[in-house]
């Protein structure tokens, strides 16, 4: 298989994973559902179309973030058309490549979506046949979608080979044991990698060709988890950990025998009690779950969930402590902190080290983890302070800065910031700190709330007013302008009630400024020998690429939290107008 033929194969899988996510559901969710089968250790499905006003938001933004694209793969072709035709025979190589890519940037807008029959009431779900990637897209024009491969063929002068399977034709290319299979079938693309040993039977089935006799539309779970977890149906997907743990423990059969058989994998090879203390492991966690929580024109809500199980999950949730400001958006550039109690931590890491002992891995692959056991308990043997015991946790904050330069590593001239820690007894941790600093001593900090200027020494390399402020639970440092009242205001903040363990909240579109300025200075120091420096254009393109990708986000939070179901991480990302 030539050079060119690989690009075609492998841009052809891109430009439909690139394609999927600007699809919009208007079938029925069962039309896709009836070919997942039920017992798939993985699903990512859109079964529901997004908002309207999402989309007309959306489209003008994809349109300009895929035109940065294309300016960054039209410069790579340059660098890479001179690299070919230096070599012997390049100069027709360079040419045919070339018009492959242009034929397949024409993919990259929306109008090149839509014509190549991907249209708004697509659907799509990314799952697994056993181990298999299968990835099938509705397809509103089959029509359009086959004259958009075989462009794509001309201008690669190499075509997919022809096969058929139940009357059905499809298109593969072999990539050493694996094969590239594409079908188009009624209203669906199928994507898939298959062993090329795969028989006619089992890749009808792969292929959706043969259904399954049990789907995930009959089952119905991917609707059985939105309820349990508030997920909306515009996107619900899974990870069986236990499942997949099992295909690889246990003595698969069918197209995963085939599939570890490619892989070189023998599960017979395990040594004597490691399977069983695998699937023991997998049980901990044993499913992923995610999906859309809530999703409108101001904001996109998502949430993640690790399943635990219930002794382990129950000892997390143990761990996290309110903490002032931590969980809400403060606003601002950038905000960081985590909750912690101590004293929780150590009675889960005793309630393990019990656990491990009393049933200890036989597995050789866990030695190392068992032997873990002796030194867990030292560490737990050694004296510690009693005030470490009443830490809680922090929060860190940037508000703004003025005046850096990247380019020139010039820092900023201000800052505006500060940092919270939250203790038990406050007042005894400045106590003893104050022990070793005159100057603390003097500032005369009271647990009463009230800001108290901070003197900095003098070398400071960027001069600014600082205060700080203490109260019963918590101590603030802050630095900038309105210092005084920052500070204040981060002790008296709020947390939240849920108690993340931690939480993290930016301004997106001010981060993916500074990106873009990062793209931009010249690193050839940091150059790997060989390397070739990036041209100013193809910075400039990357930079564009960023801002453009970008422009549709204003704010970021994320949150995870330790609850009795497992952990939890959640984001909001608000929307630009």
């Amino acid at each position: 298989m030539n050079h060119s033929a690989r690009i075609a194969v492998y841009l052809f899988a891109a430009a439909c994973l690139l394609l999927a996510p600007a699809a919009h559901a208007a079938r029925k969710a069962k039309e896709i559902l009836q070919y997942i089968p039920a017992e798939t250790p993985y699903v990512f499905a859109m079964t529901e179309p997004y908002p309207e006003e999402l989309q007309e938001k959306f489209e003008p933004l994809l349109d300009e973030t895929l035109a940065a694209y294309r300016q960054v793969m039209r410069l790579k072709l340059d660098e890479s058309r001179a690299e070919m035709a230096s070599a012997e025979g390049g100069a027709e190589n360079a040419a045919r490549m070339e018009a492959f890519v242009e034929e397949f940037m024409k993919l990259m807008s929306v109008e090149g979506i839509r014509g190549a029959g991907i249209g708004k009431d697509s659907l799509f779900a990314f799952y697994g046949d056993g181990l298999l990637p299968v990835m099938r897209l509705g397809v509103t024009d089959t029509q359009q979608f086959e004259a958009t491969i075989k462009k794509l063929e001309e201008k690669a002068e190499q075509q997919f080979q022809l096969g058929k399977v139940d009357g059905k034709a499809y298109r593969f290319q072999d990539i050493d044991k694996l094969r590239l299979v594409v079908a188009t079938l009624d209203k669906d693309a199928v994507i898939t990698f298959v062993p090329t040993t795969i028989s006619d039977e089992r890749l009808a089935r792969t292929l959706g060709i043969r259904k399954p006799p049990n789907t995930m539309a009959r089952a119905k779970t991917l609707r059985k988890i939105s309820k349990e977890y508030g997920f909306t149906e515009h996107f619900v997907g899974f990870i069986d950990v236990e499942r997949i743990a099992a295909t690889f423990t246990g003595d698969p059969s069918g197209l995963n025998s085939e599939i570890l058989e490619t892989m070189g994998y023998d599960a017979a090879s395990l040594p004597q009690n490691c399977g069983r203390e695998i699937g023991e492991l997998a049980a901990v966690a044993p499913r992923i779950v995610m999906g859309y929580t809530n999703l409108d024109e101001d904001s996109m809500e998502t949430r993640m969930v690790i399943e635990l199980r219930d002794d382990i999950a129950t000892g997390l949730a143990t761990l996290p402590a309110l903490v002032p400001g931590l969980g809400t958006d403060l606003g601002g550039l950038f905000s960081f902190g985590m909750s912690l109690d101590l004293l929780a931590l150590r009675t889960f890491f005793e309630a393990r080290l019990d656990a491990m002992e009393a049933d200890p891995f036989e597995c050789a692959l866990f030695a190392d983890l068992q032997a873990s056991t002796a030194q867990g308990r030292a560490a737990l043997a050694q004296p510690v302070p009693p005030i470490v015991y009443s830490f809680r946790g922090f929060l860190a904050r940037i508000t703004d800065f003025e005046g850096m330069d990247l380019a020139s590593s010039k820092p900023p001239e201000t800052v505006d910031g500060g940092v919270l820690v939250a203790i038990e007894n406050a007042e005894a941790l400045l106590a003893m700190a104050a022990m070793f600093s005159p100057e603390l001593a003097e500032m005369n900090l009271l647990p009463d709330g009230k800001a108290r200027e901070v003197i900095l020494p003098e070398s400071a390399d960027v001069p600014m007013d600082a205060f700080a402020a203490l109260s019963t639970n918590a101590l603030a440092v802050t630095v900038g302008t309105e210092a005084g009242d920052r500070a204040e205001d981060m002790l008296s903040a709020n947390g939240s009630e849920s108690r993340p363990f931690m939480s993290f909240a930016m301004d997106t579109k001010r981060y993916n400024e500074l990106v873009g300025q990062m793209m931009m200075i010249d690193d050839d120091d940091e150059l790997e020998e060989g390397e070739e420096p990036l041209s100013e254009e193809m910075r400039a393109a990357l930079r564009d690429a960023v801002l453009s990708s970008g422009s549709l986000y204003e704010r970021m939070l994320i949150d995870m939290h330790l609850t009795t179901r497992g952990i939890e991480v959640g984001s909001r990302i608000s929307l630009a107008e």
